[in-house]
């Protein structure tokens, strides 16, 4: 356990250097006011690949259920950068939504579509996804995206200002009854089998009930099938049901740091004896947890070896994350927001991570933190619960933290309760600045 503290204690030293040199402390003015949180957001999720067909998705060469959105306009504002593109809407669309997902922004976005403002959050940066089904019309249609240079949240960002700008947008187009997201919760019995529990959130955005059937498949690292099963589901209006299997895997493969085995977990449905969609994604076998303030990965202590770790490229984070995996680095810190390709990747490379909240806004004045004004907790929570649930389902991700560097407060208590309110979910939150207060499992 003092080995542990002290390598919290080195890394809040780190941390606090680096923003130091990176950031600026946020005006008084700024942080008097905050912003909307989100409108018309969807709620955060797995990021899930959606498939019309078996060979479409064995192919990994793309989706027709994916389609990127490029030829970006670029229009400066007063307070904002507008990037516009067009879309045209036709009847290939007429059973499927239609939503848009942007990551990587640079500041608090709002989703226009032909002039219109129909979505917002304050946070860019995070994978975001807006329905938009009832606001394209048919045939030709403008869509935008505003990146607002000044907000009231950049008192949780330093206040920096940067270059306005967009990463990825993409336009999804599963049916109206999809595979929402997935949860995966694994453990072990006495005798070294795998247990697990699969829970398939599915979303129904009509008016009337159907009949679907849920298939799972679970592949071995080799490809091979080991479990499968199937469950009838009867929706209800604009639903979002849960189905849940559970299966034993005997003689499992552990995802470990030295051997990180993942296994494929295929998700499909039915309707009408027709198949709708297909999903799929890459999980693990292995067990974490803290015990008395001490960290067990598959129920043995694991002594850990952090590192902080500063997102610009997949390129330079492949390269980065290989070397400090050479020099005995078993963790990453991950400081803002990172596609979901990162976490993939340290799926594949065995390498444990600990995904933060965007929430940076140290200050040295206790009164003047937004982690002690109240006005400021749905803002810490939101964040919080995003970075949680957008990336749960990698076997690489074994710790959350609620915030990545700011003052302790009660923006930070309150959001350590929340995430602490998550039913089944055994891995820490953690707080590496809360110096010692309980809002922190490490």
């Amino acid at each position: 356990m003092k080995r542990i503290a002290t390598l919290l204690f080195i890394l809040c030293g780190c941390v606090a250097s680096l923003t130091a040199q990176q950031t600026t402390t946020p005006s008084a003015s700024a942080l008097a006011t905050t912003d909307r949180v989100a409108e018309a957001l969807l709620t955060p999720r797995s990021a899930l690949g959606c498939f019309p067909s078996r060979e479409q998705m064995d192919a990994a060469e793309g989706s027709e259920f994916a389609i990127p959105l490029t030829s970006w306009q670029r229009e400066e504002l007063p307070h904002a950068t507008r990037f516009t593109t067009r879309f045209k809407r036709n009847y290939r669309f007429d059973d499927k939504q239609i939503v848009l997902r942007v990551e990587g922004a640079t500041g608090a976005i709002s989703i226009e579509v032909n002039g219109t403002e129909v979505g917002y959050t304050s946070s860019g940066a995070c994978r975001s996804e807006f329905d938009l089904t009832k606001r394209l019309k048919e045939n030709n249609n403008l869509i935008s995206i505003v990146v607002h240079k000044h907000f009231a949240a950049q008192a949780l960002e330093s206040a920096q200002e940067v270059e306005p700008n967009i990463a990825r947008t993409t336009l999804l187009t599963p049916p109206r009854v999809a595979v929402a997201d997935a949860v995966v919760s694994t453990k072990f019995n006495k005798q070294g089998d795998g247990l697990l529990s699969l829970g398939v959130v599915m979303q129904s955005f009509l008016l009337n009930s159907k009949d679907y059937t849920i298939y799972y498949e679970l592949y071995s690292p080799e490809g091979t099938l080991v479990s499968s099963a199937n469950k009838e589901l009867t929706t209800r209006m604009l639903s979002r049901d849960t189905v849940n299997f559970h299966a034993r895997i005997p003689a499992v493969r552990k995802w470990t740091t030295e051997s990180p085995e993942l296994y494929r977990l295929v998700v499909y449905t039915r309707h009408e004896n027709r198949i709708k969609e297909f999903t799929t994604t890459q999980i693990g076998f292995r067990t974490v947890e803290v015990d008395e303030g001490e960290f067990r990965f598959n129920g043995e202590p694991l002594a850990l070896k952090p590192a902080l770790h500063t997102y610009s490229s997949m390129e330079q984070s492949r390269e980065e994350l290989q070397r400090l995996k050479q020099e005995g680095h078993n963790l990453i810190f991950t400081l803002h927001a990172v596609p979901d390709e990162f976490y993939s990747f340290c799926d594949k490379l065995g390498m444990m991570v600990c995904t933060s909240a965007y929430i940076t806004c140290p200050e040295s004045d206790f009164a003047s933190s937004p982690s002690n004004n109240p006005a400021w907790k749905e803002h810490y929570q939101w964040r919080a619960n995003t970075a949680y649930h957008q990336t749960k389902i990698h076997p690489s991700v074994v710790m959350f933290s609620i915030g990545y560097d700011a003052q302790n407060g009660i923006c930070l208590y309150e959001s350590y309760l929340k995430m602490k309110e998550l039913k089944g979910e055994s891995r820490p939150f953690v707080y590496p600045h809360a110096d010692g207060e309980w809002n922190s499992d490490l």
